[in-house]
């Protein structure tokens, strides 16, 4: 009789441990393993780790979640995400139509900037600038977005048939190294991983082109696999990492602090800590 309540306890914590992950599954759409895909990029995921991977990481362990991670091109993860072949992404960049068919929560700020050889002189100080050179094209990874002011200067470029588009930063910095395009859209990160020589690198230079806040890159929900109020449950999570101090660790481990104090900074100079969604 002794071992009675002892038994009981046994044959109960396994039940409650079924109904807890139900309750789990349910909360976060994550009845089935989530297909998560990476890009590689030298902010995001290199090397086979990085923000993006510890950050999916730590959502699996709040969750109880199962994650089967892949590694695919930018433009492949937004149409698996639409058609629903994948249900998550790391890193996007919102613009209208994506949020038709994702659920875009964002996490951390990028400022992206124009990356020229020397050559052009100190006088290109913008995007304007760029345009104004007859005939200077510009490379970019197809698929990705840089946010409104970037974007839009872009799409006059393209245009113009002024744009050129590949497939991730090692085609393009070599198309820039070759002279094939005058400048591409990126971060001083991606020109140090894609360009390792010192010598080579330094034969560029990083103009700061953005005016306003940073583009905020999210964490993407497709809508074919969530519903609005597990969507919404993802979003109260990442809310907490803000809150507790964990994306921040997660963002210094992998960066140094002073880009790290940049990519949790959207630009923004106001008093609610709404980031909307």
């Amino acid at each position: 009789m002794v071992l009675y309540p002892l038994l009981r306890t046994l044959l109960v914590l396994p039940a409650a441990w079924l109904c807890a992950v139900a309750m789990g599954a349910d909360r976060y759409g994550c009845e089935a393993p989530i297909r998560v895909a990476f890009t590689r990029n030298l902010v995001f995921f290199h090397d086979d780790g990085g923000i993006d991977p510890d950050l999916i990481a730590e959502l699996e362990r709040r969750t109880g979640c199962r994650f089967e991670t892949s590694v695919r091109p930018r433009d492949e993860i937004w149409r698996k995400l639409e058609s629903g072949e994948l249900d998550m992404g790391t890193s996007g960049v919102a613009t209208p139509r994506r949020r038709a068919f994702t659920y875009l929560l964002p996490y951390v700020y990028l400022r992206n900037k124009l990356i020229v050889p020397l050559e052009l002189g100190s006088d290109m100080k913008s995007l304007d600038d760029f345009h104004d050179m007859p005939g200077a094209r510009i490379g970019v990874i197809a698929g990705y977005r840089h946010g409104p002011f970037i974007d839009a200067m872009l799409r006059i470029l393209r245009g113009e048939g002024r744009v050129m588009e590949f497939r991730d930063d090692t085609a393009r910095f070599t198309a820039l190294l070759n002279g094939d395009v005058e400048g591409v859209i990126g971060h001083e990160l991606n020109l140090e991983g894609a360009i390792t020589d010192r010598r080579q690198r330094a034969r560029f230079r990083v103009v700061n082109v953005m005016s306003g806040p940073a583009t905020p890159h999210n964490l993407m929900l497709s809508r074919k696999r969530f519903t609005p109020a597990q969507s919404a449950e993802w979003l109260r999570l990442m809310e907490t990492l803000w809150l507790d101090g964990s994306l921040l660790r997660i963002v210094q481990r992998n960066t140094s602090p002073v880009l790290a104090a940049e990519l949790l900074d959207s630009g923004y100079r106001y008093g609610s800590t709404d980031r909307g969604w």
